[in-house]
């Protein structure tokens, strides 16, 4: 148990060295990942995403952009699917950071485009009735705040709340979101 401690503490420290690493050097790429939350129904609304980042001066990147939602709309005793695509180019800035960068609060905007599916395309329900909702190219902006937590040079942590104002849908405009991911920095 002692050997097992000794050893534990070796690793921590070299992770500690690690983290003072060189990190976020301008032009410095990264692969990001995540998922989360869209709304407020934990088991039918969610989105995937992965992103290719490009690190800028002062710990600000830009950011490029593919997800995936599925939402859902409540009628009667069925859920009706909401499916998007979406991609996303935007800008990180560094609002907080710790000395050594290790500790990141940023905040991003991007502007965005895609694809709405609603009910795979069929606007007639098992009932009879017609969905008044149709499935749409979308467009508009995201405003997302997040907390990077750097484990090394190399992987970061974050957890995001995303908010996205879209037009040309029709359904909910503002769609707020949150979640969790993981980047690798190469």
């Amino acid at each position: 148990m002692k050997n097992l401690i000794i050893v534990f503490i070796i690793l921590l420290s070299g992770t500690t060295t690690a983290i003072s690493a060189q990190k976020m050097l301008p032009k410095q790429k990264g692969i990001e990942i995540g998922a989360g939350l869209v709304n407020d129904k934990i088991s039918k609304n969610h989105y995937f995403n992965a992103a290719f980042i490009r690190h800028s001066k002062k710990g600000n990147y830009m950011i490029y952009s593919l997800e995936y939602s599925k939402n859902s709309i409540s009628y009667k005793m069925i859920d009706i699917p909401v499916k998007g695509y979406t991609v996303e180019i935007g800008y990180s800035f560094n609002l907080i950071a710790d000395r050594r960068k290790s500790f990141m609060i940023n905040l991003t905007f991007s502007a965005l485009g895609g694809f709405e599916d609603v009910n795979k395309g069929k606007q007639l329900l098992f009932d009879g009735s017609k969905l008044l909702n149709e499935s749409s190219m979308i467009y508009g902006g995201s405003g997302k705040m997040s907390i990077e937590i750097y484990l090394s040079d190399r992987i970061v942590l974050i957890a995001s709340g995303k908010t996205k104002l879209l037009w040309s849908t029709t359904l909910e405009k503002i769609r707020p979101s949150a979640g969790l991911g993981i980047r690798f920095n190469l």
